[in-house]
C-alpha cells in the first residue's frame, strides 16, 4: 500500500489573464519576448497574467476569483494594474457570468508526472474594449513535502527505487561556513548517476553505496527528491537524472 504522504493531494490555481488585440513585445526577467498570437484565442496576444497562487480547494479558488473580480484587484506579478477599468455594472455582469460558468471535475486518475496538463476546470472570458480578460481555475495536484526517518516505510527514497537518479553531496563543514559567511558558497559535487536500490539502510546509486543509521532524518517529496545527512556530508537525491 502506498504511504499516505506519497499520494497526490488536490490543489487549484485561480488565474486571470489579459490579452490584447495589438501585439506587444513583452519584458520578463530582463529579456524581451516576441509577441505570439494565442492558439486558444485567435486574434489576441497575451499581455500579462495575475499573480499565481495555489489553494487547497475548488471553493477557495472560486472565492478568490469572485473577490478579485468584484474589487477589480487584477494587478499582475509586477504590481501593474489592470489595463482596463470596468464599471460597477460591468463587474456585476461579469460576476454573474463567472458564477454561471460550468465547472468540469478533475480527470480521474490524472498523474502530473506522466500526463499532459488537463484543460482548466473553469474558464470564463470577457471582451473589454481592446482587451480580453480570461478567468480560469487550473487543477494542479502535487505531493506534499514530508519528514521521516531512514528506516521508516514512508521514506521517500523507497519511491525512487528502480529509477535512474542523480546523487549530489556537500560537506557539513562547507554548509555551516556558508551560513556564517555570505561570500562563501558550498560546493555540491555529483557523487553518482544511476539506478537506485535500498536494502535495509544501505543505499546504492549506480556504483556508489553507503549504509546510513536507521534514525537518520530524511526530508523530501515522493517520486521526486530526498535529502539526508551522515556525520560529514549532506546528500541530495533527485529523480531528475542528468544526461
Amino acid at each position: 500500500m502506498i504511504p499516505k504522504e506519497w499520494q497526490l493531494e488536490p490543489h487549484y490555481e485561480p488565474t486571470f489573464s489579459w490579452f490584447s488585440r495589438e501585439p506587444h513585445t513583452l519584458q520578463f526577467m530582463g529579456q524581451e519576448i516576441s509577441p505570439r498570437e494565442s492558439e486558444d484565442y485567435p486574434g489576441w496576444y497575451f499581455s500579462h497574467g495575475s499573480f499565481p497562487q495555489i489553494v487547497d480547494s475548488l471553493e477557495e479558488a472560486l472565492t478568490q476569483l469572485k473577490s478579485r473580480l468584484k474589487h477589480w484587484n487584477l494587478s499582475d506579478i509586477f504590481g501593474r494594474p489592470a489595463p482596463y477599468q470596468a464599471s460597477k455594472s460591468e463587474r456585476k455582469k461579469m460576476l454573474a457570468d463567472l458564477l454561471g460558468a460550468p465547472i468540469v471535475p478533475p480527470p480521474p486518475g490524472y498523474d502530473p508526472d506522466k500526463d499532459e496538463p488537463p484543460p482548466p476546470l473553469l474558464k470564463c472570458k470577457w471582451e473589454l474594449g481592446n482587451y480580453l480578460l480570461v478567468a480560469a481555475i487550473n487543477y494542479t495536484p502535487f505531493r506534499p513535502e514530508l519528514s521521516t526517518y531512514f528506516d521508516q516505510p514512508n521514506n521517500p527514497i523507497y519511491s525512487l527505487v528502480g529509477q535512474v537518479c542523480t546523487l549530489q553531496a556537500a560537506t557539513l563543514a562547507d554548509l555551516e561556513r556558508e551560513d556564517e559567511d555570505e561570500d562563501f558558497e558550498a560546493e555540491w559535487k555529483e557523487l553518482a548517476v544511476g539506478t537506485v536500490h535500498l536494502e535495509g539502510n544501505r543505499l546504492t546509486v549506480g556504483f556508489w553505496s553507503h549504509t546510513f543509521e536507521a534514525h537518520t532524518p530524511v526530508y523530501g517529496v515522493a517520486y521526486k527528491e530526498a535529502s539526508f545527512e551522515d556525520e560529514k556530508m549532506s546528500y541530495y537525491l533527485s529523480s531528475e537524472a542528468k544526461e
